[in-house]
């Protein structure tokens, strides 16, 4: 029987013991949060917590992420990728041989965030800590986004959190045409279904999409907009640490986002609007 499973199962129990007056609330929860289940395969730990959420500890982490089994548990046959809810791209991506980067990395990394979400935020490609965690952003750089996230009010939980690319590239080498088109779908489902305000991208290459042939010195900052959305190009936190002169630039470019939320708020509304004008014909 699958362990997760078994694990859900003594969850369960748990539960029970609770609503037959055997334990009270308090102390259900209290063992739920002690109740935890390590990955053999990987050496994560799981928790499921006393509302039902799945939450995991990376290996080499210390921080519990909202995060679901689903490699682990949900069965293997998916529609195509135009029609995958979020969960099945994950499973999609952990599973993908859709280039040659499957053959050398350690854990993909789908992405991670809420769905929907305002802001949506795509680097380059994972580093050698997200391949061991199967987490974006979780190094040096990240820690840097989550301070820049922090100075205007925003969580690490709050946004969404991708890649341009799935996997890590040998030696962080620069990700090559092929392996940015194997991943080209994921990343257009998952920003349809989390269907951000603003994106902002972090890098040239996430930034070639929407900015081809730009340089990033040279228009940081400077919003764009496509339909009813903001894209945003950035300084990658990694650039940002590698030349500290670009640090301020970075930060400042991070203080615009609560306005051009709000901006972009407004072209969903101009939409509607334009909708009900035109159904009055």
């Amino acid at each position: 029987m699958n362990r997760f499973i078994e694990f859900q199962a003594q969850v369960e129990a748990i539960k029970a013991r609770c609503a037959n007056g055997e334990i009270t609330e308090a102390e259900r929860d209290n063992i739920l949060r002690q109740t935890q289940l390590k990955d053999e395969t990987w050496g994560d730990i799981w928790l499921l917590s006393p509302k039902e959420q799945w939450f995991r500890k990376a290996n080499g982490s210390t921080i519990w992420v909202r995060d679901y089994p689903i490699a682990l548990v949900e069965p293997t046959t998916l529609p195509p990728i135009s029609e995958m809810d979020a969960r099945q791209i994950a499973r999609a991506v952990y599973d993908c041989t859709r280039c040659s980067l499957c053959a050398e990395r350690k854990r993909a990394v789908p992405g991670e965030g809420p769905v929907p979400t305002d802001i949506m935020l795509i680097g380059e490609g994972p580093g050698s800590h997200e391949d061991q965690q199967a987490r974006p952003f979780v190094g040096a750089s990240g820690k840097l986004l989550e301070e820049l996230l922090g100075n205007i009010g925003y969580k690490r939980h709050d946004v969404f959190i991708a890649n341009v690319i799935k996997c890590r590239p040998p030696g962080n080498r620069d990700p090559l045409p092929d392996e940015l088109a194997a991943c080209k779908d994921y990343l257009d489902r998952q920003i349809e279904l989390i269907a951000p305000k603003v994106i902002v991208t972090l890098g040239r290459f996430s930034m070639a999409r929407y900015f081809p042939g730009a340089s990033i010195s040279k228009i940081h900052g400077q919003p764009k907009r496509i339909g009813d959305r903001l894209m945003v190009p950035m300084f990658h936190p990694a650039a940002a640490l590698r030349n500290p002169n670009w640090r301020p630039f970075l930060i400042e470019d991070f203080k615009r986002l609560p306005d051009l939320i709000k901006e972009a708020a407004s072209f969903h509304q101009e939409t509607i609007t334009d909708a009900a004008q035109l159904n009055l014909f």
